[in-house]
Protein backbone atom coordinates (compact mmCIF):
# COMPACT_ATOMS: atom_id res chain seq x y z
CA UNK A 1 0.00 0.00 0.00
CA UNK A 2 1.13 3.45 -0.97
CA UNK A 3 2.55 5.81 1.60
CA UNK A 4 0.46 9.02 2.30
CA UNK A 5 -2.73 9.66 3.64
CA UNK A 6 -5.93 10.20 2.03
CA UNK A 7 -7.10 13.65 1.38
CA UNK A 8 -10.87 14.01 2.06
CA UNK A 9 -12.84 17.17 0.97
CA UNK A 10 -16.41 18.18 1.12
CA UNK A 11 -15.86 20.08 -2.06
CA UNK A 12 -14.47 19.08 -5.62
CA UNK A 13 -10.63 20.19 -6.82
CA UNK A 14 -11.17 21.34 -10.17
CA UNK A 15 -7.58 20.67 -11.04
CA UNK A 16 -7.83 16.73 -9.45
CA UNK A 17 -11.30 16.24 -10.63
CA UNK A 18 -9.53 17.20 -14.44
CA UNK A 19 -6.73 15.00 -13.69
CA UNK A 20 -8.56 12.27 -12.81
CA UNK A 21 -10.78 12.20 -15.70
CA UNK A 22 -7.75 12.94 -18.22
CA UNK A 23 -6.54 9.59 -16.22
CA UNK A 24 -9.33 7.61 -16.57
CA UNK A 25 -10.10 8.57 -20.72
CA UNK A 26 -6.41 7.61 -21.08
CA UNK A 27 -6.68 4.15 -19.26
CA UNK A 28 -9.91 3.59 -21.71
CA UNK A 29 -7.83 4.15 -24.59
CA UNK A 30 -5.42 1.95 -23.90
CA UNK A 31 -8.03 -0.94 -23.16
CA UNK A 32 -8.95 0.29 -26.73
CA UNK A 33 -12.35 1.82 -25.68
CA UNK A 34 -13.92 4.93 -27.96
CA UNK A 35 -13.30 8.09 -26.28
CA UNK A 36 -15.94 9.39 -24.25
CA UNK A 37 -17.57 12.18 -26.10
CA UNK A 38 -20.40 13.70 -24.25
CA UNK A 39 -23.13 16.42 -25.64
CA UNK A 40 -25.46 17.71 -23.83
CA UNK A 41 -29.01 18.00 -24.43
CA UNK A 42 -31.82 20.51 -22.89
CA UNK A 43 -35.29 20.70 -24.00
CA UNK A 44 -37.58 23.45 -22.49
CA UNK A 45 -41.21 24.66 -22.35
CA UNK A 46 -41.75 28.40 -21.26
CA UNK A 47 -45.15 30.30 -21.00
CA UNK A 48 -46.16 33.29 -22.47
CA UNK A 49 -44.25 35.18 -19.95
CA UNK A 50 -41.01 32.99 -20.37
CA UNK A 51 -41.08 30.87 -17.25
CA UNK A 52 -40.03 27.56 -17.62
CA UNK A 53 -43.08 25.32 -16.97
CA UNK A 54 -41.25 21.81 -18.28
CA UNK A 55 -38.05 21.11 -19.32
CA UNK A 56 -35.84 17.88 -19.69
CA UNK A 57 -31.84 17.63 -19.62
CA UNK A 58 -29.54 15.08 -20.46
CA UNK A 59 -26.79 14.30 -22.52
CA UNK A 60 -25.46 11.36 -25.25
CA UNK A 61 -22.09 9.43 -25.06
CA UNK A 62 -21.62 6.22 -26.64
CA UNK A 63 -24.47 6.21 -28.35
CA UNK A 64 -26.66 5.99 -25.62
CA UNK A 65 -28.88 8.40 -24.46
CA UNK A 66 -29.10 9.46 -20.20
CA UNK A 67 -32.13 11.29 -19.41
CA UNK A 68 -30.85 13.13 -16.20
CA UNK A 69 -34.35 15.75 -15.36
CA UNK A 70 -37.74 15.64 -16.25
CA UNK A 71 -39.74 17.84 -14.57
CA UNK A 72 -43.25 19.44 -15.84
CA UNK A 73 -45.35 22.06 -13.69
CA UNK A 74 -48.09 20.40 -11.79
CA UNK A 75 -50.65 22.13 -13.53
CA UNK A 76 -49.65 21.10 -16.28
CA UNK A 77 -49.06 17.36 -16.11
CA UNK A 78 -51.39 14.78 -17.92
CA UNK A 79 -51.27 16.15 -20.78
CA UNK A 80 -48.74 14.22 -22.73
CA UNK A 81 -45.69 16.79 -21.94
CA UNK A 82 -43.40 14.98 -20.47
CA UNK A 83 -44.03 12.13 -23.17
CA UNK A 84 -43.66 15.10 -25.90
CA UNK A 85 -40.35 16.28 -23.98
CA UNK A 86 -38.82 12.54 -24.06
CA UNK A 87 -40.23 11.92 -27.32
CA UNK A 88 -38.08 14.86 -28.67
CA UNK A 89 -34.89 13.72 -26.72
CA UNK A 90 -35.37 10.49 -28.05
CA UNK A 91 -35.39 12.15 -31.44
CA UNK A 92 -32.56 14.20 -30.87
CA UNK A 93 -30.67 11.58 -29.44
CA UNK A 94 -31.12 8.87 -32.24
CA UNK A 95 -29.79 11.71 -35.11
CA UNK A 96 -26.94 11.91 -32.72
CA UNK A 97 -26.45 8.39 -33.51
CA UNK A 98 -28.02 6.62 -30.02
CA UNK A 99 -29.31 3.57 -30.62
CA UNK A 100 -30.59 3.16 -26.41
CA UNK A 101 -31.50 5.40 -23.20
CA UNK A 102 -31.49 4.73 -19.87
CA UNK A 103 -32.47 7.27 -16.52
CA UNK A 104 -33.30 6.98 -13.29
CA UNK A 105 -36.71 7.66 -10.84
CA UNK A 106 -37.60 7.19 -7.76
CA UNK A 107 -40.55 5.85 -6.77
CA UNK A 108 -41.93 9.69 -5.40
CA UNK A 109 -41.27 10.95 -9.02
CA UNK A 110 -43.29 8.27 -11.33
CA UNK A 111 -41.99 5.24 -12.34
CA UNK A 112 -45.17 4.50 -13.93
CA UNK A 113 -44.85 6.89 -16.21
CA UNK A 114 -41.64 5.29 -18.10
CA UNK A 115 -43.15 2.22 -19.19
CA UNK A 116 -45.56 3.49 -20.88
CA UNK A 117 -43.38 5.37 -23.22
CA UNK A 118 -41.32 1.46 -23.45
CA UNK A 119 -38.92 2.02 -21.04
CA UNK A 120 -38.24 -1.45 -19.55
CA UNK A 121 -36.84 -1.57 -15.73
CA UNK A 122 -33.39 -3.19 -15.58
CA UNK A 123 -32.56 -2.64 -11.36
CA UNK A 124 -34.53 -1.11 -8.53
CA UNK A 125 -32.38 -0.23 -5.61
CA UNK A 126 -34.29 -0.52 -2.70
CA UNK A 127 -34.22 2.34 0.40
CA UNK A 128 -32.52 4.78 -1.89
CA UNK A 129 -33.73 7.15 0.18
CA UNK A 130 -34.67 4.67 3.48
CA UNK A 131 -38.75 3.83 2.71
CA UNK A 132 -38.61 4.51 -1.09
CA UNK A 133 -36.70 3.10 -4.48
CA UNK A 134 -34.73 3.85 -7.06
CA UNK A 135 -35.31 2.17 -10.31
CA UNK A 136 -33.11 2.56 -13.49
CA UNK A 137 -34.99 2.10 -16.70
CA UNK A 138 -33.68 1.99 -20.47
CA UNK A 139 -35.35 1.53 -23.83
CA UNK A 140 -34.05 0.72 -27.37
CA UNK A 141 -34.05 3.60 -29.67
CA UNK A 142 -32.85 2.18 -32.98
CA UNK A 143 -31.93 -0.84 -34.72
Amino acid sequence: MPNGTFEISNAIDVQAETFLNEALAANAVEQNAPPYQEEKIQILRRDERGAIVAGLTGKTFWNWLYIDILWVAKALRGQGLGAALVRAAEENAVQRGCHSAYLWTESFEGPAFYPKLGYKEFVVKHDFPIGFTRTGFMKRLAA
